[in-house]
């Protein structure tokens, strides 16, 4: 049986700290969600872990794109404002005629937004990182919960710090994020030729070259958020073009054998961007990561670069070296969850030491 007391403070916790001021909309039918024990019951077929209200509200943003017709369809293209008694009558109505559709969605899939915006706060830190190993020698990331992997390809997008245009080599013109920048200014400088071709670590891929699998991760964008939505497209092209290497299974089947078949002479550097919890757990996941490399390290020098909130109000970038069993970290900036502002902490080019 649903328990409709602790799902309905997920919904509303979901209205107040994500939805409001985001997408007033996903607020609206989130509160909607949280008093109709219909709507409750049904949210309930999420898979375990995975978010209720995130997973909801995707499976009928994925069938209205689909072209469904129905008055609720009017609220999610932005042409009018949804009351709060008109949200639980649409909801309810909607999810009453699309029940079987939407079990089938939630019980299957999972949130894998792929946020591309958020390469603009790990860019930095490979820059930081780059200077400080100054030995010339080649840098491998592996993103770990890398989804379709379009943070792989960060070398492929255009980034616009304050209004300061930066481009790569391989920058595409099209798909620029964009990340205010707060307090001191974050190395930028990249010889993007010292990074060698980046794998991502998966436990169910994205295949990019897929249609349907592409077109949920459009659907978990919040439907007021336009912009997220065309440069998701525009780097969901990119990467149909050049797939990025991803290895399906945990962190737990790959990390180990990443550390011993990388060769020595490539700096090997581990970035969890809002993935730590996923993987190790929460509470105490960020400590169970710091375990886990600690003991690899003791076969070579690892770097980790791990973003999210740590426990604390505000996200932040930790940027660390294992190295002989011995931990070094140090928190190197504050940003937001979508990368659209930073402040960088550090006065010197990445420290590793506390």
């Amino acid at each position: 049986m649903t328990d409709h007391t602790q799902l309905a403070a997920t919904f509303r916790r979901f209205a107040d700290q994500q939805a409001t001021g985001l997408s007033p909309l996903y607020a609206t039918l989130s509160r909607a969600a949280a008093r109709t024990p219909e709507l409750l019951d049904l949210a309930a077929r999420t898979q375990p872990g995975q978010p209720a209200p995130n997973m909801l509200l995707a499976a009928v943003h994925h069938i209205l794109r689909r072209g469904v017709q129905h008055p609720l369809a009017a609220y999610f293209t932005g042409h009018e404002d949804l009351t709060e008694d008109r949200a639980t009558d649409l909801l309810t109505d909607f999810c009453r005629c699309h029940a079987g559709r939407i079990q089938r969605i939630i019980s299957a899939r999972s949130v894998q937004t792929n946020e591309v915006n958020r390469c603009t706060v790990p860019l930095p830190a490979f820059a930081a990182l780059q200077q400080q190993l100054d030995d010339g020698q080649p840098i491998k990331i592996v993103d770990v919960g890398a989804s379709a992997g379009l943070t792989l390809l960060w070398d492929r997008y255009t980034y616009d710090y304050n209004g300061h245009r930066l481009t790569l080599p391989d920058s595409d013109p099209d798909t620029v994020l964009h990340c205010e920048i707060k307090g001191a200014l974050p190395p930028l400088s990249l010889d993007v030729t010292r990074f060698v071709r980046p794998v991502g670590i998966e436990p169910s891929p994205v295949d990019v070259t897929d249609r349907e699998a592409t077109e949920w991760l459009v659907s978990l964008t919040w439907p007021e958020q336009t912009h997220r939505m065309h440069t998701l497209n525009s780097a969901l092209a990119l990467a149909a073009r050049t797939p990025p290497t991803i290895l399906a299974g945990t962190a737990q089947d790959h990390l180990a054998d990443i550390v011993a078949e990388t060769p020595d002479d490539q700096h090997l550097v581990f970035v969890f961007s809002w993935s730590i919890y996923q993987i190790f757990g929460s509470p105490g996941g960020r400590e169970r990561l710091v375990d886990t490399l600690t003991e690899l390290s003791q076969h070579r020098p690892l770097h980790e670069i791990s973003i999210g909130h740590f426990g604390q109000d505000t996200p932040r970038m930790i940027m660390a070296s294992h190295d002989g069993g011995v931990s070094r970290p140090d928190i190197v900036a504050h940003c937001d969850v979508y990368g659209t502002w930073l402040d960088w902490l550090a006065t010197e080019p990445a420290p590793t030491g506390a």
